[in-house]
């Protein structure tokens, strides 16, 4: 029976309009086995094929068309989407480039897309800028240009941002990246007024309501935080359900979520960042150790928090144990920190920054890389694509991300028994390597200079000086409340903070008048270069930690410098780091079980300064010989670890939790060995 061509193909678009794609490509491919040479039915097959996500078998249909027809723009259009789909940008961008010579506005979006697919960020944006000038009553280019530039610099995102807003104010996405841009340029109040605008226009957005509540929390305005947050936290289940990410998980830190709740908010940013799992690179087999060829992939090899804990593991890995290679997919600040780790990797550093994902992948595998360590996953200038490519036969995440991945193509997570003790293990979806003092490594301790006058650093002459360095994200209600109730115990004391924004400084000040406090006892504290950051911390008598997340790296800062801090054990890793510290330097009792005991502790200490100066001199006597502040033994647990990971992959094992036994100390070797003179 003969086909009615017209009337099946108005039955397959009404099937592939309702969602049936399946039943609707069958039709056509009958069309099609029927009149071969019909161009228009084979570009409808292709049509459908590319909605169903079959880009590969979509592709050879819309070749067909284009060698009868080589300037048939739809089916150059549909195939670079095609391509692009499949990861394959570097083929699609001569046809889109064709194809923008007209301007075309969706050409020129999907050639901005294109670029940035290739990570080639400037031509992106240039693309996008075409657009904006060719059809400025497109939002798709403002939306992407905004995206891309609020990404880098927010100082270049702004004017572009207000222009579009101006041109588009209906669109939810421009306002929502507007007051993004705005929070980090540290304007607050305006950042708030834009994202609520935002989620007037859809409230279904998914990121305008993350970024709502860090601007609630850096402008100190808890009522409207803690009331957004209730809301976000009852409808967790269903936004990800709907595999929507509504808060990253760096974000998420800041806020009380539960261990388990970040291991879904982590496992739903992985499948956000990298939607469909790429396939494997293919990678030269991996030659046995010794030495294991250890891969550190971070965006933050420069002066940042990672390299201040880090910056020294990399000189003091055992050559014949471990050979490590520093991938950097950051920005090149050009300070000494960057020249320092690659100096430190015997030359073994690699920027990847300009390459695609699968390219740096490609890369790592080629090197012969047996365990890659992420040290960011999702954190700023982040490249999760890159081991989502599999380029080492092990991988893990460790120090950069004070959670749980959630992403399948990371293995192990280094920790240590303090941060994740065995019941907290279901907060991760990886199996665990647990290292037996602190997980967090940290530069060689040398002995501080003398204590700066405090008259100089705005502190007063006599009194206890409670500080918490934390950066203000950290600082919620309670954490606040409690640092208030202490000095109320206290008299004379102070609190010594960094200074925050202009608004929270002013609403933090109306906090302490409430509570009965002095708001001249709030003492902030401007901010300065590491070095003389550090200096100043020795002025300071008893660090005050916050609740929700903890100090990490500025925990390491005090103690390195002398001053004891105080901490409440939290529930999951952020909030544990302090603790795990305290317990590694001999100051268990300063970790303690509830804000309760935090406020006798604090009251009692800051009652009986002889007490708070026994508790510094045991720190500057055991920082000497303190584990966390020795990188050689560091690298050597680690390596241990690293190690066991490695040989039970050899085995063909699967990853197994792994705890690292502390070695047996070895007496020193004879006093010739180590070219000293015998007498």
């Amino acid at each position: 029976m003969a086909l009615n061509i017209d009337q099946e193909m108005a039955r397959a678009a009404k099937l592939a309009q309702s969602g049936k794609l399946k039943p609707a490509i069958a039709v056509v491919e009958r069309l099609v086995a029927a009149a071969p040479g019909a161009a228009s039915l084979r570009y409808n097959l292709a049509l459908f094929l590319l909605m169903a996500g079959r880009h590969g078998e979509a592709l050879p249909h819309l070749d067909r068309i284009l060698a009868a027809e080589p300037g048939h723009q739809p089916a150059l259009f549909s195939k670079a989407k095609g391509l692009l789909a499949l990861d394959r940008a570097d083929e699609a961008l001569p046809l889109l480039e064709r194809l923008a010579a007209t301007e075309d506005p969706e050409s020129l979006l999907a050639l901005g897309n294109a670029y940035r697919q290739l990570n080639r960020q400037a031509e992106a944006v240039a693309a996008f800028r075409r657009l904006t000038r060719a059809a400025p009553n497109h939002p798709g280019g403002h939306v992407n240009l905004g995206l891309l530039l609020a990404s880098g610099r927010p100082e270049d995102a702004l004017a572009p941002l207000e222009d579009a807003v101006r041109l588009h104010p209906g669109v939810a996405e421009l306002q929502a990246l507007l007051g993004q841009t705005l929070l980090r340029l540290g304007r607050v109040d305006a950042a708030v007024e834009r994202l609520k605008r935002a989620l007037e226009l859809a409230p279904d957005l998914a990121a305008p309501q993350g970024h709502l509540l860090r601007a609630y929390r850096e402008g100190a305005q808890w009522d409207e935080e803690e009331a957004l947050f209730a809301e976000m936290r009852a409808r967790l289940g269903d936004t990800l359900a709907r595999r929507q990410l509504l808060i990253s998980t760096q974000d998420a830190l800041f806020y009380p979520f539960s261990g388990e709740e970040l291991r879904r908010i982590a496992s739903a940013e992985a499948t956000f960042r990298v939607p469909s799992l790429p396939r494997p690179v293919i990678r030269p087999q991996a030659k046995a150790p010794p030495p294991l060829v250890v891969g550190y992939l971070s965006p933050d090899f420069r002066d940042h928090a990672t390299m201040h804990l880090a910056g020294d593991l990399f000189r003091h890995h055992d050559r014949s144990r471990v050979i490590p290679k520093a991938y950097s997919v950051g920005p090149d600040d050009g300070s000494d920190w960057r020249s320092r780790i690659a100096a430190d990797c015997h030359g073994a550093f690699v920027d990847l920054a300009a390459m695609t994902d699968r390219a740096a992948a490609a890369r790592i595998a080629a090197d012969g890389v047996h365990v890659l360590i992420d040290l960011s996953v999702f954190t700023r200038h982040a490249r999760p694509g890159i081991a989502a490519h599999r380029p080492a036969p092990v991988q893990a995440v460790w120090l950069g991300l004070a959670a749980s991945s959630g992403a399948p193509w990371l293995d192990y997570a280094v920790v240590d028994p303090v941060l994740v003790p065995p019941d907290h293990a279901g907060h991760f979806s990886e199996t665990l390597i647990r290292l037996p003092h602190s997980y967090q490594a940290n530069q060689a301790w040398s002995p501080p200079g003398s204590i700066p006058d405090r008259a100089e650093l705005g502190l007063p002459a006599t009194g206890v000086v409670f500080c918490s360095f934390n950066g203000h994200r950290k600082l919620d209600r309670a954490s606040f409340s409690l640092w208030l109730a202490v000095l109320a115990t206290v008299p004379g004391s102070v609190l010594w903070q960094l200074a925050p924004p202009d608004a929270a400084r002013a609403r933090l000040e109306q906090a302490a008048r409430a509570a009965g406090i002095d708001p001249g006892r709030l003492i902030w504290a401007p901010p300065l270069p590491r070095d003389q950051h550090l200096r100043r911390i020795a002025a300071a008598d008893l660090f005050l930690d916050a609740l929700v997340c903890g100090a990490h790296t500025t925990a390491a800062d005090a103690l390195r410098m002398g001053v004891p801090m105080l901490t409440v054990t939290g529930p999951r890793l952020g909030s544990r780091v302090a603790t795990s510290l305290l317990h590694a330097v001999g100051l268990a009792e300063l970790a303690v079980a509830t804000p309760e005991v935090f406020l006798a502790r604090a009251t009692e200490l800051g009652r009986h300064p002889d007490r708070l100066a026994g508790l510094r001199q045991h720190l500057m006597q055991a920082l000497p010989s303190s584990p966390v502040f020795d990188p050689a033994r560091f690298a050597h647990a680690l390596e241990d670890g690293l190690i066991q990971a490695w040989t039970r992959h050899a085995a063909g094992k699967k990853p197994a939790d792994i705890n690292v036994e502390e070695p047996a100390p070895t007496e020193p070797p004879p006093l010739a060995s180590r070219g000293e003179n015998n007498i």
